[in-house]
């Protein structure tokens, strides 16, 4: 054991669909709690491209947290900020819109920090290196069945996409 946690590393690679979003925001938030600095906040940054699910999936981590109101796209406000049922606050910015990393630092990182219990990032590589040292790094891309498209004449669009979530070792991984 390390600082009361277990040493050993669990790795995380879930293929998931839409019906097991749910279950796969709880996987997700246990994984954070197991693996996290031991100080709060627990950040989490999620990696994936446009579309690919990140937004949904924190408002399923809501869902799992009893947020009120529930998480939604911070696409333009940059930041928005939710309580959790037993008054944790969570911090949830979309940093999308930033042209650079210094502009993380004009959101003023150690202020969100300080209140803030969990603070979740998408498009985290846009603040580069003034992230947390202890931001826990997740991939979440789609996975478009193949095997379904074969010889059906189907555009992709039409076929149930499935997502696959990864933790990773820090942004260089990416």
């Amino acid at each position: 054991m390390v600082d009361g946690r277990l040493s050993h590393v669990v790795m995380l690679n879930k293929v998931f669909g839409l019906s097991e979003l749910d279950g796969t925001a709880k996987v997700l938030l246990d994984h954070a709690l197991r693996h996290h600095a031991g100080s709060l906040p627990i950040v989490l940054a999620l990696i994936g491209g446009m579309g690919a699910g990140k937004t949904t999936l924190f408002r399923a981590m809501g869902t799992c947290l009893n947020c009120d109101p529930l998480p939604t796209s911070p696409t333009y406000a940059l930041i928005q900020e939710y309580r959790t049922a037993d008054g944790k606050v969570v911090i949830h910015a979309d940093l999308d819109r930033l042209r650079g990393p210094e502009e993380w630092l004009d959101l003023d990182p150690e202020h969100l920090l300080d209140r803030a219990d969990w603070v979740w990032l998408e498009w985290p590589e846009r603040a580069g290196p003034y992230l947390p040292a202890s931001t826990l790094f997740y991939k979440l891309e789609t996975l478009v069945q193949a095997t379904a498209l074969r010889g059906a004449g189907m555009d992709s669009a039409e076929v149930p996409h499935q997502r696959r979530l990864t933790w990773m070792d820090g942004l260089d991984s990416f």
